[in-house]
């Protein structure tokens, strides 16, 4: 008697890996999907600290533009407008950004500038996280 797999033995385990990866690719694209949409939320999260923080450490204002290729903050220095820090947007890491609009302005003590809370939506696929500036400054997600 000889040892060894036999054909059909061969083309169970071959069926029933597809079948296991069939049901275990779609929680694992949601499972990677929301980790890139919570690094993208901690990127956004960290260009509003940079521009707050630009903003008490200047004494000036301080603005965050977010579009999906960069995020730019700029501050005004003796009547000239300085690009003080620029890291790349969303687009490169397939994640989709919503609400940026308008810049994100901090006053010299730290303060939003604006009417209202400001509402930033970071998503990708179904997984959605959103980051909230209040008119104090505080940033919530």
């Amino acid at each position: 008697m000889r040892t060894g797999l036999v054909l059909i033995e061969l083309m169970f385990v071959v069926v029933l890996t597809g079948l296991l990866a069939l049901f275990a690719a779609p929680r694992l694209l949601a499972v990677m999907d929301a980790a890139a949409v919570r690094d993208e939320a901690m990127r956004v999260v960290a260009a509003l600290d940079a521009t707050r923080g630009a903003s008490i450490r200047l004494g000036t204002v301080a603005t965050l533009a977010l579009s999906d290729t960069s995020y730019r903050v700029t501050t005004v220095a003796g009547g000239d407008t300085v690009t003080a820090w620029r890291q790349p947007g969303p687009r490169q890491r397939g994640v989709a950004l919503s609400g940026g609009g308008q810049p994100v302005g901090f006053g010299p003590a730290g303060l939003a500038m604006g009417v209202s809370n400001r509402t930033i939506i970071v998503t990708k696929g179904r997984a959605v996280r959103k980051i909230v500036v209040s008119r104090l400054g505080r940033i919530s997600y």
